[in-house]
């Protein structure tokens, strides 16, 4: 089994697992894409749910090529494949492991959805 690199989740899509992580230069270019910084996309602009912001995501995420309209396209179907409830909490695994990675030994603080 691979070790799992820090802020890397996966996602099933159809019969393949796809592998999602996001590192500080992708990160930059997103932002450059979409004109705003990434934590004010993700708390204004993803609240709006579009599917070719979740597919620049993802292909961010898989190292795809997020400015092209035809791989985002591609992408959106794939998404639609694997289910967008699972993609989107794929892609918010991988968003929160990146922006709030857990400390080593330290307990995940219980989710809202627990209580």
């Amino acid at each position: 089994m691979a070790r799992k690199i820090a802020g890397e989740t996966s996602l099933q899509v159809g019969a393949r697992t796809v592998r999602l992580r996001l590192d500080i230069g992708t990160m930059m270019d997103l932002e450059d894409h979409f004109g705003m910084g990434l934590i004010p996309f993700l708390t204004e602009r993803l609240q709006q749910f579009r599917l070719s912001d979740m597919a620049a995501l993802y292909l961010a995420m898989t190292g795809g090529d997020f400015t092209d309209e035809a791989a985002r396209k591609r992408a959106g179907q794939a998404l639609l494949k694997a289910g967008l409830g699972e993609a989107a909490t794929a892609i918010s695994r991988c968003l929160e492991a990146t922006l709030a990675p857990q400390e080593p030994g330290k307990p995940k603080p219980p989710s809202e959805s627990s209580s």
